[in-house]
């Protein structure tokens, strides 16, 4: 295998693997649990941790697509040089 469908892979894999985690946090009866907690709660640690769960929730999706869609151009573009 050369450099470029070593590279492919590995983009390929990170982007399953960050849509996957995705989904997992945002089916997790655990986080659910503790977001729910920490909006009844009113306390500003509670607000950063519920910030910082969501960010990281909504960044995993959007490298996911994001990784995706390039990767599609990429195969698209070196079809085309053929």
């Amino acid at each position: 295998m050369d450099k470029v469908n070593l590279k492919i892979i590995k983009l390929l894999v990170l982007s399953i693997l960050s849509s996957l985690f995705y989904f997992l946090l945002e089916n997790s009866d655990k986080i659910n649990s503790i977001l729910i907690k920490l909006q009844k709660n009113n306390s500003s640690r509670g607000f950063g941790i519920f910030l910082i769960i969501n960010l990281v929730k909504y960044f995993l999706l959007i490298f996911g697509f994001i990784s995706l869609i390039f990767l599609a151009f990429k195969l698209l573009n070196k079809n085309d040089d053929l």
